[in-house]
């Protein structure tokens, strides 16, 4: 979950200094997010924030 959220910073840094890999990474960062939520939402254990 942390790295989730320090990749996602990076993406926010990224669009406003104009860096061209961010879209890339805001893709991969996303694809991550749902993964890491779908194991999360059928595990019976839920997450704590």
């Amino acid at each position: 979950m942390f790295l989730m959220f320090v990749v996602w910073l990076v993406v926010f840094v990224g669009i406003f200094r104009g860096w061209r890999w961010t879209p890339i990474l805001a893709l991969a960062n996303l694809g991550y997010t749902l993964l890491v939520l779908r194991i999360h939402m059928t595990d019976p254990i839920p997450l704590n924030f």
